[in-house]
């Protein structure tokens, strides 16, 4: 028979013909389902965001300005202004954002579209997940009947649906079981070059979706590989493997390094982001309920307290799979009994099977912080390589779900097809118990996550809903055409690893909102991994000035900033800083919820240099009385304490002076220790901020008795939060703190736990609260350690 006539014979089995309409029902069965829990916004799905989430809206306008405004498909322009980013780190799922793109040059517009396009995806890769499971269900030789609604429940129970309404890229339920069951093709084959080649091809497509996927794909294939060659050691089986693992992970890996490096224009991102040993799973995570499940509340109030967990540790795979690893657990891992092992394909099936939870249990385990967050073990992230960018580990979890289900339903569906009951073929009917309650388990559960979980709606920027406070009357009242940059006002900068100013979600809304309305790009920052260089450009803007900011000569050309400000916010400390951006601007619209100004970047040159004679004047006028090392003060026997650190001649970086100190965070640098008169103080020092993690340390201030030695008072600070001065390249910390008891022993140092970086430190004061602090050195001149030139 020609191998045609195979295909066709094929084709026409009974076996494929059910598989067909198997297909299809779950197909017509998780659309429906989708429609009825979203069937409130899919009929007019562009006019609604879903969720309304700072990091959801985030991820909308990024998509949609990229669409809209960008030439090219690989840098986004409406963030981060005058310099944008790489697509990777905007959130904006890469591939889907480039079709769009694609399309509207091409085809038809679809800018005015993005959002719809977008909520629609994610209904649309639920049903793909649907059909995807049933096809891995029906090649484990599941019943159509069972396949189907198993396919379903899990589909609807996953832990990926808690991201649904925010991080839209992590949401896609399809790419993980496309995995598996592309995986099992593979097995299936005795040549498997061309399934090693398609999973390739998924893991690098995934990466365009979220490069999370490309992480938990690059763990979970390497753990299964190994477990493949450990259990046959022989040489062809190792050749091969590893061979199929380079397609499968170091070629998608080697591609996408080639497109990030080639399109890339930032070489200084961090490499250890926060978070690697505290955004871990927890079994609570994996096995307990979330918190809006009946059960959890059960639990909590009747049995035991449940302990809070982080949002990246949600991924319950399931009561039914709780229960059943503990009776894999009991029962010393025996997955399979040994009849098993004589049906007809269930070899493929037991080596296959194993090794996918083999994988999936090591990767969860590995996921919750074993071994590397145990205390005393956290020198091990430091061999991790790019590992580390995947900081929140306890995403890696949700692999459990996948194998945990696949072989819970697997195995129940083979024990209904061949147990015999026990002697003298008693108790049949536990087949179908074993069938049909982990199954009832799991649909009961999905049906709890869809109803309880709810998907909230926001008014879309792009729709005919949008609100005025975010949509408001400065979108037509000024000419936006005139200005190359937004500058918000508050200012904000996240996701660099380095700073953190945080921003008001409304105000956010309104900068972002008139962004894509304009064509005029945001010069605040809420992506990731943003370059420390463009960073620190960026935020010396919004600080003290000491002296020109340079990010002006970054500029495209003079053209005015728009200066967005919002009333609400502008007080105290944010007021101070920003009074010389004001200073020469012009008033273009006012009214109780935005301010916008119009400034030019000479304007801003001139205010700057006006401010830093006036601070010149003021050390001139008011420091009349002298301290030792050239300082002066505006009261007399002022309590100062100063360490410039010049001694220390061989620091790679040195502020000012002949020298600096290079410590490391892991370690303790002792700062001040001794004693300093009742009242309230502030310790200011300058650190190296041209380099990753320059400025994110930690700090403690000690104050114990004079006569037991008893503690007074602690204060523990993250350094990074205390930013007020950006000169050269350094950053001012400046922080705030009192003395209680006079006679007492103030120790102050520095200390940041599992870091291994150097970090350089410069200029240290210690001053009285109510007294200023003066000082002239060569083009410098100095007030409360706040340097101009």
């Amino acid at each position: 028979m020609s191998n045609f006539e195979k295909q066709v014979q094929n084709l026409a089995s009974s076996r494929r013909f059910h598989t067909f309409w198997g297909l299809m029902a779950a197909m017509f069965c998780a659309l429906f389902l989708s429609w009825l829990i979203h069937g409130n916004w899919l009929g007019s799905a562009n006019d609604h965001m879903l969720g309304g989430s700072p990091d959801g809206f985030k991820n909308y306008m990024t998509t949609a300005w990229h669409v809209r405004y960008d030439s090219s498909y690989v840098h986004y322009g409406g963030m981060n202004s005058p310099y944008g980013e790489h697509v990777l780190f905007t959130d904006n799922q890469p591939i889907l954002s480039a079709a769009m793109q694609w399309w509207s040059r091409n085809v038809s517009d679809l800018r005015g579209h993005t959002v719809g396009i977008m909520n629609l995806f994610q209904v649309f890769t639920q049903i793909l997940a649907a059909c995807i499971l049933y096809l891995l269900f029906r090649r484990l030789h599941l019943a159509v009947w069972y396949a189907v609604p198993v396919a379903l429940g899990m589909t609807f129970l996953s832990p990926q649906y808690l991201r649904f309404d925010g991080h839209f890229g992590l949401s896609h339920v399809f790419f993980f079981p496309l995995l598996l069951l592309l995986l099992n093709e593979y097995e299936q084959r005795t040549s498997r070059r061309y399934q090693s080649l398609l999973i390739g091809i998924l893991v690098w497509l995934g990466a365009q979706l979220h490069f999370y996927y490309f992480g938990l794909a690059a763990l979970f294939l390497g753990l299964y590989t190994l477990f493949q060659i450990v259990t046959e050691p022989t040489f062809r089986n190792l050749r091969v493997r590893v061979s199929h693992l380079i397609v499968m992970v170091i070629l998608p890996f080697a591609l996408l390094n080639v497109w990030v490096h080639w399109s890339d224009y930032a070489s200084d991102r961090s490499s250890q982001p926060y978070g690697f040993t505290g955004y871990i799973g927890m079994w609570e995570g994996i096995f307990l309920p979330p918190s809006f499940f009946p059960m959890h509340q059960w639990i909590n109030e009747s049995i035991t307290k449940i302990r809070d967990i982080n949002y990246e540790a949600k991924a319950y795979a399931g009561m039914a799979v709780f229960l059943y690893t503990l009776w894999l657990i009991f029962s010393g891992f025996k997955l399979f009994g040994k009849s098993w092992g004589e049906q007809a394909y269930h070899r493929v099936h037991k080596r296959y099977l194993r090794g996918v939870f083999t994988a999936g249990f090591v990767l969860t385990v590995f996921s919750c912080g074993f071994p590397y967050a145990i205390k005393g073990m956290e020198w091990m992230i430091d061999y991790f390589g790019p590992l580390r960018q995947f900081r929140s580990m306890g995403r890696f979890t949700w692999v459990y779900f996948y194998v945990g289900n696949l072989l819970l339903f697997y195995g129940a569906w083979n024990f209904y097809k061949h147990f015999q009951g026990f002697k003298g073929g008693k108790a049949l009917w536990l087949r179908w118990v074993v069938l049909f309650l982990p199954l009832a388990m799991l649909t009961g559960e999905a049906y709890v996550m869809q109803t309880k979980k709810e998907v909230y709606l926001a008014p879309s920027p792009l729709g005919k809903l949008a609100p005025t406070n975010i949509a408001g009357p400065w979108l037509q009242k000024v000419d936006w055409s005139r200005y190359q940059s937004l500058l918000p006002l508050p200012y904000y900068h996240m996701g660099s690893e380095n700073v953190w100013i945080d921003f008001d979600y409304q105000h956010f809304q309104k900068v972002q909102t008139v962004a894509l309305h304009s064509g005029v790009p945001d010069m605040g920052v809420n992506m990731s991994r943003t370059s420390v260089g463009q960073t620190f450009r960026s935020v010396q803007l919004s600080m003290e000035p000491g002296e020109i900011p340079r990010i002006l000569s970054d500029l495209a050309d003079e053209r005015p900033l728009a200066l967005l400000l919002d009333p609400k916010r502008w007080e105290g400390k944010v007021k101070e800083r920003g009074a010389v951006l004001l200073q020469k601007a012009k008033p273009v619209f006012q009214n109780d919820d935005l301010h916008v100004y119009e400034l030019h970047p000479d304007s801003l040159r001139a205010a700057v240099r006006a401010y830093i004679q006036t601070v010149r004047a003021d050390v001139s006028a008011r420091g009349n009385h002298a301290l030792t090392n050239g300082w002066t003060a505006t009261t007399p026997d002022a309590k100062v304490f100063y360490q410039s650190y010049d001694s220390l001649k061989n620091t790679s970086f040195v502020f000012q002076g002949g020298g600096a100190l290079e410590a490391n965070m892991g370690d303790t640098t002792l700062l001040y220790k001794g004693t300093l008169p009742k009242g309230q103080y502030t310790l200011s020092y300058w650190v190296y901020a041209s380099k990753d993690w320059g400025v994110y340390n930690e700090i403690k201030f000690y104050e114990n008795g004079p006569v037991d030695g008893g503690e007074i008072n602690l204060l523990h600070h993250g350094t990074h939060l205390f930013l007020q001065q950006i000169v050269d390249g350094w950053a001012l910390i400046e922080i705030p703190f009192e003395m209680y008891e006079n006679g007492a022993i103030k120790t102050i140092f520095m200390n940041k736990p599992k870091a291994d970086n150097l970090f350089y430190l410069d200029e240290v004061l210690i001053k009285p609260l109510n007294t200023e602090v003066f000082k002239t050195k060569g083009e410098w001149v100095v007030r409360n350690n706040f340097w101009y030139r």
